[in-house]
């Protein structure tokens, strides 16, 4: 009779053994033996609120030196000898304190989300993949070429990389251990995903072309024109009107034949649920003349109305070399 308890005991640890190492469906992506680990796992990412964040690294892509202090906030003042190692340790501090934010950012822009989220996030990249956000990225980079924003690309990517390789298994950032992946290495075309992110929440009207287009079945070209004028007549803009332009370098020609499957359809199109952005988004800037000011200098404003995110879309930090003194805020 002592094999039946045997048996049932080893089928248990068994069971247990394998419920603690792998992934329970999707409600539980991480093996709970791995996340619960005293030493790989969540408690790893415990810090003291009082953190000492003092350390002299040793960096092989540094060319001269790089200094950087957090004050109170925790906002980092970097003061470099050259552009290249300010770029790169900005990149550094972009890992080193919010590395799954931009990893998440440029895998929803690529259409790679349900890599990590699952079904559920399917239909997003679908959507993500149709608005060509790919092609968009790889365009940013051939259009850079050779020049300074390429040179600023290489060092910040290099700086990320940096953070990411030194990165043990324990040290992974809790979000990674909680859905059971790594972070990707990152290149320039990530980067540049991540600002076609930024373009594409900044944009509108885009989620708005389906129902214009229902609109178009209903009324004639000289309705729409009245109903949706091009400039609408009480605004004021900064350009005044009738100002003369250079004439373009590229004249857009009409096709002999459209490619739109809607352009001469008579049938209103069935309208899916697409991501709007907040209605609100937008931005306003002003100036105030250096006359106005008690130093003499001008000051420049921008008041970027943006949706609200947690961690916050900008990270804010001061950068400064032989050449520059930069203080705002970045992505």
């Amino acid at each position: 009779m002592r094999i039946i308890p045997f048996i049932i005991s080893t089928a248990l640890t068994g069971g247990l053994v394998y419920l603690l190492n792998n992934p329970i469906g999707e409600s539980i992506p991480m093996p709970l033996g791995k996340f619960l680990s005293p030493q790989h796992g969540f408690w790893q990412n415990a810090e003291p609120a009082d953190a000492d964040y003092s350390t002299d690294l040793s960096l092989p892509d540094i060319e001269g030196k790089a200094e950087v202090y957090l004050d109170e906030r925790l906002v980092p003042h970097i003061f470099a000898d050259n552009e290249r190692d300010a770029y790169f340790a900005q990149g550094y501090l972009h890992a080193r304190f919010r590395l799954f934010q931009m990893d998440l950012q440029t895998l929803a822009a690529e259409g790679r989300a349900s890599e990590i989220a699952g079904e559920k996030a399917v239909r997003f990249d679908r959507e993500q993949r149709r608005l060509g956000m790919k092609y968009a990225a790889e365009n940013a980079l051939q259009a850079i070429g050779t020049s300074d924003t390429k040179f600023a690309f290489d060092a910040y990517t290099a700086g990320v990389n940096a953070y990411i390789s030194s990165l043990t298994e324990s040290q992974l950032p809790l979000e990674y251990k909680i859905l059971n992946f790594k972070p990707e290495k990152w290149t320039n075309y990530r980067t540049a995903l991540l600002l076609k992110m930024m373009a594409k929440m900044l944009s509108s009207g885009t989620e708005s072309d389906l129902a214009h287009t229902n609109a178009k079945t209903v009324f004639s070209d000289a309705e729409l024109k009245a109903l949706y004028p091009q400039v609408n007549d009480s605004l004021m803009p900064i350009v005044p009107a009738g100002t003369a332009f250079a004439t373009p370098g590229i004249v857009p020609v009409k096709p002999a034949i459209a490619d739109s499957l809607y352009l001469d359809n008579k049938q209103a199109v069935n309208i899916t649920e697409v991501s709007r952005p907040d209605k609100n988004n937008g931005s306003n800037n002003w100036v105030v003349s250096g006359s106005r000011t008690e130093s003499g200098a001008p000051i420049l404003c921008n008041d970027p109305h943006l949706e609200l995110s947690l961690p916050s879309i900008w990270y804010e930090l001061q950068v400064v070399t032989p050449k520059s003194n930069a203080y705002g805020v970045s992505l």
